[in-house]
C-alpha cells in the first residue's frame, strides 16, 4: 500500500493517488504531495464510488434559434416529463415564449424562439446556439451597442460553441474593462468628514452649534478628495465579479477576477442592482463617456440572467442566461439607417396615433384604444412616408408566422403609400425580397391593394461593412445598402450584389 507524506499540509487523503506528484484538492494549490512506498498493516480502503456533479448529470440539448426537438429527432428526450415536480413546470411555464418546453405522449417537445443562450429546467440543459459564426457576430455586436474595436478571445476561439451567448459578452467585458484600467481609471471628488486638530478643508460649523461648542482640540471638516473609489468604479467592478461568477469557462473567469484585483481600493458591492447601473449611466460626463459600453455589457448580462418568476416567498431568477437576438436585430438596423441614410430620417417605435377607437358613445369601461407601435418609422423631412420592422428570423428558408403578417398588414394600411416592409436576418446568400398583396376578397374595387415586402438583411455583408475603415469606397456601398433596405418595391437583385455594384437601387 502506497502512504502519503505531505509536507506544510495536515489535510489525509481517502484516495488512490497514482502519480508522481500532484496536488492536494483541499489544500493549497502551492502545496506539493510526495509519494513513497511503505510496506503497511493497516486495512485496505474501499475506493468512494463517483458521484456526479448536477451539471454533468443534466441532459444538455443544443439547438439553434427558431429551432425545434422531439423524441423522433432525440431519442433521449423520450418518456421524460416535467409533470412530477411542481417547481420544474412552473420554470417552464415562465419560459414560455423564449423557449416552450411541450409534454407529449411520447416525451418532451422543445421549440426555441429568437433568445440565445442557456437554461436549466429540471434535468435538462437546453443550450440555444446563434447560427451567426462568432467573428461576424463579434463585429455587429460591437456596432449595434457602441463597443470599441478591441482584440478579445470571442474572435479567435468563439465561446458560443461550447458555453453560450453570455461568455462572448463577458469576452466583450473584459476587453472594454482592460482599456480603461490601461487608460486609468476615473476618478471622482468624494467627501469625507473627519475632526482634525489641524483643519483643513471646509469647517463644519453647524456640528459644532448642535455640539454646544468646542469641547475637544479637534474641528469636525469635510474634505473633498479626488478618489476612485467612488459609484462608476464600484459599479464597473461588481459588473466583473458578476461575469465570473456566470461564466464556467475557467480561463474567462480567472481572466474577469485578476480585472477585477486591479481596481484595488474600489469597494465591492454586496449586490448588483438595476438601478445602480441605471444611475451611473444617466451621470454618466464628457470625462466618464469612455464607461459607457461596459456599462451597456453589464447591463446586458444583468437583463439576461434568468427569467424572473414569482413565487410564495417573493421573485426569483431562473438558472440560466437568455439573450434576445430580435432586440439586439432591432438596435443593430436602428444604427446602421440613422447612420448611413442620405435623404430621410427614420424614428424609432413611433406610435400610430388614431388608427383605432372606439365608436361614440360604445367606450363604457373607458378604455384605451390601443396604438400600433412599428419599430421604425420612415420620415422625408416632416413627411411620413412608411413603416419598417425587423424580425431575426431567416424568412428565406422559414416559414412567415401568420400573426406577423397581420402586424405588417397594420403597418401597411396606415402607412401613406399603403407600403410596410420587414426587414428580416438571412444568412443565405441567394436570398431576394418577396411581395405579399393585402386584397379586398369580397366585393371588387379598381383600387391597387396594399403590400408587405418582405426584405433580407445579409447579415455576413452588414458584419464586413460595419467591421471595415470608413473609407470612401466602404461609406458608398453602406449608403447605398441602407437605401436599399428602406425602397418601397421589390428588385429581383441580390443585395449582396447591389451593394458590390451600386447598380440596381429603386426609387424610395
Amino acid at each position: 500500500m502506497r502512504a502519503v507524506s505531505v509536507r506544510r499540509c495536515s489535510y489525509r487523503t481517502g484516495i488512490t493517488i497514482l502519480s508522481r506528484q500532484s496536488r492536494s484538492r483541499k489544500c493549497s494549490p502551492w502545496c506539493c504531495i510526495r509519494i513513497t512506498t511503505t510496506p503497511s498493516t493497516a486495512p485496505r480502503m474501499k475506493t468512494m464510488p463517483f458521484v456526479p456533479s448536477e451539471d454533468s448529470a443534466r441532459l444538455t440539448i443544443r439547438l439553434s434559434e427558431w429551432d425545434w426537438t422531439a423524441p423522433s429527432r432525440d431519442p433521449r428526450l423520450k418518456d421524460m416529463s416535467l409533470a412530477g415536480d411542481t417547481a420544474w413546470r412552473r420554470l417552464a411555464d415562465g419560459l414560455r415564449g423564449r423557449i416552450d418546453i411541450y409534454e407529449r405522449y411520447d416525451g418532451l417537445t422543445i421549440e426555441t424562439s429568437s433568445f440565445v443562450g442557456r437554461v436549466d429546467v429540471g434535468p435538462l440543459r437546453i443550450v440555444v446556439q446563434p447560427k451567426l459564426p462568432a467573428m461576424p457576430l463579434t463585429r455587429l455586436l460591437r456596432y449595434a451597442y457602441g463597443l470599441r474595436d478591441l482584440t478579445s478571445t470571442a474572435e479567435t476561439r468563439s465561446p458560443t460553441d461550447e458555453r453560450g451567448m453570455h461568455d462572448l459578452l463577458i469576452a466583450l467585458l473584459a476587453g472594454e474593462v482592460e482599456e480603461l484600467l490601461h487608460r486609468g481609471l476615473p476618478r471622482h471628488y468624494v467627501a469625507r468628514d473627519r475632526r482634525l486638530d489641524s483643519p483643513r478643508g471646509q469647517i463644519l460649523i453647524d456640528q459644532i452649534i448642535r455640539r454646544g461648542g468646542v469641547l475637544e482640540p479637534m474641528l469636525p471638516c469635510r474634505q473633498y478628495e479626488r478618489r476612485s473609489d467612488w459609484s462608476l468604479n464600484q459599479v464597473l467592478r461588481a459588473g466583473l465579479d458578476h461575469a465570473a461568477r456566470l461564466t464556467e469557462d475557467r480561463e474567462l473567469r480567472r481572466h474577469a477576477h485578476k480585472l477585477s484585483a486591479m481596481f484595488g481600493d474600489v469597494r465591492e458591492m454586496p449586490r448588483l442592482r438595476t438601478d445602480d447601473i441605471d444611475l451611473v449611466a444617466r451621470n454618466l460626463t464628457r470625462l466618464t463617456t469612455a464607461c459607457r459600453p461596459a456599462l451597456t455589457l453589464i447591463r446586458l448580462l444583468h437583463d439576461m440572467q434568468g427569467v424572473e418568476l414569482e413565487t410564495d416567498i417573493g421573485a426569483s431568477r431562473t438558472p440560466g442566461f437568455l439573450f434576445d437576438m430580435n432586440l439586439f436585430f432591432q438596435r443593430l438596423l436602428s444604427r446602421f439607417l440613422r447612420e448611413n441614410l442620405v435623404d430621410a430620417r427614420i424614428v424609432d417605435e413611433h406610435s400610430i396615433q388614431g388608427m383605432f377607437a372606439f365608436a361614440s358613445g360604445s367606450n363604457i369601461k373607458q378604455r384605451r384604444a390601443p396604438s400600433p407601435r412599428p419599430d421604425y418609422a420612415l420620415f422625408h423631412g416632416r413627411r411620413l412616408n412608411r413603416f419598417l420592422d425587423a424580425k431575426y428570423r431567416d424568412l428565406w428558408r422559414k416559414s412567415l408566422p401568420v400573426e406577423w403578417l397581420y402586424q405588417l398588414t397594420i403597418y401597411a394600411l396606415a402607412s401613406p403609400v399603403e407600403v410596410s416592409v420587414l426587414l428580416y436576418a438571412s444568412m443565405s446568400e441567394s436570398a431576394l425580397d418577396e411581395e405579399v398583396e393585402i386584397r379586398q376578397p369580397v366585393s371588387w374595387s379598381n383600387r391597387a391593394p396594399a403590400s408587405v415586402i418582405l426584405r433580407p438583411v445579409p447579415l455576413g455583408m452588414l458584419a464586413g461593412l460595419v467591421g471595415s475603415d470608413a473609407t470612401t469606397e466602404i461609406v458608398g456601398r453602406r449608403q447605398q445598402l441602407a437605401q436599399r433596405l428602406i425602397a418601397n418595391r421589390t428588385n429581383g437583385t441580390n443585395l449582396r450584389d447591389t451593394a458590390t455594384t451600386g447598380f440596381g437601387v429603386p426609387s424610395t
